[in-house]
Formats: C-alpha cells, sequence, structure tokens
C-alpha cells in the first residue's frame, strides 16, 4: 500500500491542504480508508493511519446556503456543500461555481483549490 506517515502533529488532512493536495486516512495495515474523525481502524483494529491523496472525486449529499458571515474572507451568503468523496468519507466544504437550485442529491462534483483553500465545484458537462 502506499500510504505517507502521519505528519507531526498527526493531521495529514490539513498537511495536504498546505499542499494543495486533498488527503484521506488510511489503515496502514490493511488499507482500509477511514472517516476523518477515526482513529482506528474499524476493518482490522489497527491503530496505525496513514494519509493518501484522494481523487478529488465525490457525489454531492446536499447544499447549504450560510446567510451569516464568521469571516471577513467569505462575506455571506455563499453555499457549503456536503460530499461523500469517491474513497467513502464525508466531508464539508464551500460549494463554487453552482447554483442552489439546481444542485442534486448525486450529482458529481469534484474538490477544487482557489485561495489556499478547499472547495468543490460540479463536474462540468
Amino acid at each position: 500500500m502506499n500510504a505517507s506517515t502521519a505528519t507531526e502533529d498527526g493531521d495529514g488532512f490539513r498537511a495536504g491542504l498546505a499542499r494543495g493536495e486533498l488527503q484521506v486516512a488510511c489503515c496502514t495495515a490493511c488499507g482500509t480508508v477511514l472517516d476523518y474523525s477515526q482513529r482506528v481502524c474499524p476493518a482490522c483494529g489497527s491503530p496505525d493511519i496513514g494519509w493518501r491523496k484522494a481523487s478529488g472525486k465525490a457525489k454531492l449529499r446536499c447544499v447549504v446556503e450560510m446567510s451569516v458571515s464568521y469571516t471577513l474572507e467569505r462575506p455571506a451568503p455563499y453555499l457549503i456543500a456536503s460530499v461523500e468523496l469517491e474513497e467513502g468519507p464525508h466531508l464539508l466544504a464551500p460549494y463554487k461555481n453552482g447554483v442552489m437550485e439546481s444542485a442534486d442529491a448525486g450529482q458529481p462534483v469534484v474538490a477544487h483549490f482557489e485561495a489556499g483553500g478547499l472547495c468543490f465545484r460540479p463536474v462540468a458537462s
């Protein structure tokens, strides 16, 4: 299996984001992809977790319009997508270049990095 080792602080997800890569946690013993909150492999019980680059492909679960701004960098209104990555984990991130009215559950989306942050956008048809 080709999994990188965890970073010193144990957060391969944020380390990947800093490099412009979406990472998923995976068991170094059996290769099972873990949800981001899991720290022990549900398949084999191993606590040895590594990180590997994700495909960036996902299915849209839902989109929510945020009407309150929590930071100056993201003025309201803005859209947040809940997605299921091709590898299995669920993730929340900004939804760009999409219209809420045309966002359908199951629609393919792809991870994108802009302005140093992760977002998802619809797959071009």
